[in-house]
């Protein structure tokens, strides 16, 4: 009787397991359904020897984690899995760290996320998996894109395409967007261009296509090619896919009339615009909506001031709702342009707040991104030296001698070129001086033929052919006096030591005019006094060339320089409220090339904001 009943209970209980095995992927259940039965079948499985039945479970329960969006539970399962997993299961390891990189990607833990997918990479590497190889490289060239680092992202994306067979269209497209989107960060549209085109040509689904496409028109826009970029939206709304997905019609709806209005200040757009504003509020898409007050605030600039600030408003609470620092930053700009002095003070603050805390966070991420980028290198170099050491120690003596024979080669070869290197940087240096003495000079002369030379023909005239009386002919002569005086203020000799804070105020603040404020914030707080003098004399030629080009281009009302000191950096960030203009025309026509030659002299760093009708923004920092 005794066996009669095992063997019914024995039974009953591998019946059991295989219901709730059979019912964790049934696909019709709800994920929270799918857990239940994964749960109960790990309960029924032998521990000690059923690892493949749990290995199978740990893994589907990682999966319906993810539908859930419940990651941390997702990664939790994915280590339980990898305990099982036994060290020469290189494979098995390598794929579980993958997903593993997904869930912390999904998770936004990017820092944790760049290592499993990195460690994952290394496996696959002594596999020779090249596609998963690829794969990894494509998560990581994301990741890198969204921590701010463009440049190694876009080597990382190339990398990827090296090992992404052709019939891989779902990652080869998303190595194509990553590299347009880096492209567009950094201001090279026909880079982002032909990256949109390439994954066109790949796209597996209309819906994939009409996002591209709009991607691609935005591009164009951004160029100025405002007529390809009117039709490459005219005709995406005719496509009956975009009369499907409500919020894809209201963005592009909103940028076609966004565009034509770029275009012609004048045209009739306003009905669109409200569409699209309609269309988004029926649909609670809180990121459209941000866009559409903020052109909404644009076309009403020049139509209707207090509409105009109404919408930068609106924008600027819904941007602080969700969260979403830059677009804060960019409403409280057109605040600051277009509200009253009282009320900009008050933007500005914020703007300041905002923008220091954002620049904080990017630095922090990209510092800490870069230095796990570093460890894992420097534990692969580790890993492989040690490799080294046990399997070829009978190689040492001889890679010994021949480290001495190289060393001594390249002992007089370094020499000789340390010699060469220093006459070749003296006379550089030379060459250099010589061309900023011409490059002053023609500015001296410029400026006083444009601004002196003038205003005394208007005086002199003044005098012979009219009666003004005396005392609007001595304010004409002030006049011409401070613009002497700025003259000289900006192109004296620079003092350094004791007295640089002092030099570097009075230059910007002889700036001030009476159409344009500069805010100068902190310049004392922050030591530049114990500076070099190397470095003073650089920072004072690219702050003084960043005030000369907002004087001749910008227009700007309001300029703001702050001055920060963190750890070991300085921080200098410049901000105007001016027209503002295509980044890579700002690089090419007004000289700021030149600026970011001299920060790298001192071993730093300058970046661009600016776009059409949006100022212009630099943030510098340098090492002390």
């Amino acid at each position: 009787m005794q066996f009669v009943v095992f063997a019914s209970e024995g039974a009953s209980k591998k019946d059991s397991l295989s219901f709730h095995l059979e019912k964790m992927k049934d696909v019709k259940l709800s994920p929270a359904t799918g857990l239940y039965h994964a749960n109960k079948a790990l309960h029924l499985i032998d521990k000690e020897t059923d690892i493949k039945t749990r290995k199978k479970i740990l893994g589907y329960k990682a999966y319906l984690f993810g539908n859930l969006r419940n990651y941390d539970s997702a990664i939790f399962s994915t280590k339980k899995y990898l305990k099982l997993l036994k060290k020469e299961d290189i494979k098995g390891v390598a794929a579980q760290y993958s997903k593993m990189g997904y869930y912390y990607r999904a998770n936004s833990q990017m820092d944790s996320a760049y290592y499993c997918y990195n460690y994952s990479n290394e496996m696959f590497s002594i596999v020779q998996d090249s596609a998963r190889i690829g794969e990894n490289l494509t998560h990581i060239a994301i990741i890198q894109s969204n921590l701010g680092d463009y440049t190694g992202s876009e080597e990382t994306g190339i990398k990827a395409l090296d090992y992404l067979d052709k019939s891989n269209i779902v990652y080869l497209t998303s190595v194509y967007n990553c590299l347009a989107i880096t492209s567009k960060n950094q201001i090279d549209f026909k880079e982002t261009i032909y990256w949109n085109d390439k994954a066109l040509t790949i796209a597996s689904t209309r819906g994939d296509s009409i996002v591209i496409l709009n991607n691609k028109a935005l591009a164009l826009r951004d160029m100025g090619n405002y007529d390809q970029s009117i039709l490459l939206f005219t005709e995406l709304l005719k496509d009956p896919k975009v009369e499907e997905q409500p919020r894809t019609k209201a963005r592009i709806i909103d940028n076609k009339a966004y565009t034509a209005w770029l275009k012609n200040k004048n045209s009739n757009v306003l009905s669109d615009f409200l569409i699209a504003k309609e269309i988004r509020l029926q649909e609670k898409d809180s990121i459209g909506l941000i866009a559409s007050y903020a052109h909404f605030s644009d076309f009403y600039k020049l139509k209707n001031q207090k509409i105009a600030i109404a919408y930068a408003l609106r924008m600027y609470q819904l941007a602080r709702r969700k969260k979403s620092p830059r677009d804060q930053l960019e409403a409280l700009q057109k605040l600051i342009d277009l509200d009253n002095a009282k009320s900009a003070k008050k933007y500005y603050m914020s703007y300041i707040s905002i923008s220091d805390s954002l620049v904080l966070a990017e630095k922090q991420a990209g510092n800490k991104f870069a230095k796990l980028k570093y460890d894992s290198e420097k534990n692969r170099e580790e890993n492989l030296r040690l490799k080294i050491v046990n399997s070829e120690k009978e190689l040492e003596l001889e890679k010994e001698k021949i480290q001495n024979i190289i060393g001594a080669v390249s002992g007089g070869t370094l020499l000789l070129g340390f010699v060469g290197f220093g006459y070749y940087r003296r006379q550089k240096h030379q060459q250099e001086k010589k061309e900023e003495v011409y490059k002053t000079e023609t500015r001296i002369a410029k400026k006083i033929h444009d601004e002196v030379a003038n205003n005394v023909v208007n005086i002199m005239n003044k005098v012979q052919y009219t009666s003004e009386p005396k005392e609007v002919l001595l304010d004409d002569l002030e006049k011409v006096y401070l613009l002497t005086r700025n003259i000289s203020h900006q192109n004296s000799t620079i003092e350094t030591g004791a007295r640089f804070e002092d030099s570097l105020k009075a230059l910007l603040a002889s700036f001030n005019t009476t159409t344009t404020t500069v805010i100068i914030k902190d310049i004392y707080s922050v030591d530049l006094k114990s500076l070099a003098k190397e470095k003073q004399i650089e920072l004072y030629r690219v702050l003084q060339e960043l005030m000369v080009n907002m004087q001749k281009h910008s227009k700007a009302k309001l300029v703001a320089i702050s001055f920060k000191k963190e750890r070991n950096n300085y921080v200098i960030n410049y901000s105007d409220n001016g027209i503002g203009v295509v980044l890579k025309e700002l690089k090419l026509k007004n000289g700021l090339i030149n600026v970011e030659s001299r920060i790298k002299s001192i071993n730093g760093l300058i970046t661009f904001d600016t776009s059409l009708n949006n100022g212009f923004k630099a943030f510098i920092s340098f090492k002390i």
